[in-house]
């Protein structure tokens, strides 16, 4: 018993995991907690560790980011060229949101959402953080935009197998 419990807390950090990886995120520990829990129960507490783990990159994110951004510019051992390349690029990324604020929640939300490589809480998260969106505003989009991408992913997932099964006669 103890041997079969130790199995299952193993696959859920591989889950965890997987789902904390930049670009990977759910659109790879979903179908991953689908492989390691198909015939099992224990899949609606798998899924729930995927998503819950995908939920925790955006308020990670954006605290480093804002901490790296402190660093970069009060600290005495960043080289002055780096403190002004930063600024510059900064600078000129928000300049550029400025024309698309109305809509930039909307946005962050739909990019985080769509599960491709490349288009999940890490990049909403950096993003949202050079556009100098707000905490919270930005918060608020990538974890709903994550949800959505969740959902779409879990639902893909099951028509996939769904497929497979009728396919192969399983």
């Amino acid at each position: 018993m103890v041997d079969r419990m130790d199995g299952y807390i193993a696959r859920y950090i591989a889950i965890l995991l997987v789902s904390l990886l930049p670009t990977v995120e759910v659109r790879g520990s979903i179908p991953l907690a689908f492989a390691l829990f198909m015939d099992d129960a224990s899949i609606v507490f798998a899924l729930a560790i995927a998503v819950l783990g995908n939920l925790l990159i955006a308020p990670i994110a954006l605290s480093i980011l804002g901490w790296l951004d402190t660093f970069i510019l009060n600290s005495r051992k960043a080289p002055a060229l780096l403190k002004t390349l930063y600024l510059k690029i900064l600078g000129y990324a928000r300049s550029k949101a400025s024309r698309i604020n109305r809509y930039s929640l909307l946005a962050l939300t739909v990019f985080v959402a769509v599960p491709l490589p490349g288009t999940g809480a890490w990049a909403g998260s950096l993003i949202a953080y050079i556009l100098g969106i707000d905490r919270r505003r930005a918060l608020l989009a990538i974890e709903l935009g994550v949800l959505i991408a969740s959902i779409l992913v879990i639902s893909a997932s099951i028509l996939g197998v769904e497929l497979i099964k009728r396919i192969f006669m399983l």
